[in-house]
């Protein structure tokens, strides 16, 4: 037990290792005990197979690509992994700029005051990120709990 305990803090940089689960898991506490209770929770699931970054990291004619057809567009994101994961790292960068807009003014959910993301593969190999994002001036919890007018809408979802 005591070598596994030792493991973890060790290996709290190797993905996806359960030393490197916890510190992310602590980085989530940690967030939430700052910023409170996150808002939403996003699953960004972005169109690799038809995405044209792929074709331009992987060095193919933009449009040449428009005249594959959907196996060789699969065929050619599977031997271009490398690019296709670029091409999600730059769509996520864009999401997080321009939807999000954390730090930076309001945005389609409100004025962003943090997020967390992690990205994962499917099972077919594609990658897709899991999102956290707290929202400024979002009631938390205990203070919907302590509100007066929580009563209020507790009797009109009970309703």
């Amino acid at each position: 037990l005591q070598l596994f305990q030792e493991l973890n803090v060790i290996c709290h940089s190797l993905p996806c290792s359960d030393g490197y689960k916890l510190c992310q898991c602590n980085e989530i506490h940690s967030l939430t005990w700052q910023l409170g209770t996150p808002v939403f929770f996003l699953t960004l699931n972005l169109h690799d197979l038809t995405n044209v970054l792929v074709a331009h990291f992987g060095g193919l004619d933009i449009s040449l690509w428009h005249q594959l057809r959907a196996y060789e567009w699969a065929a050619f994101v599977a031997s271009h992994s490398a690019a296709a994961a670029k091409a999600f790292d730059i769509l996520i960068q864009v999401f997080v700029d321009i939807v999000i807009k954390y730090n930076n003014g309001s945005s389609l959910f409100g004025r962003c005051s943090g997020y967390y993301g992690m990205v994962e593969a499917q099972g077919r190999g594609t990658l897709h990120c899991h999102m956290l994002l707290w929202i400024d001036g979002h009631p938390n919890p205990e203070w919907c709990r302590k509100s007066p007018s929580s009563c209020i809408i507790r009797a009109r979802w009970l309703r």
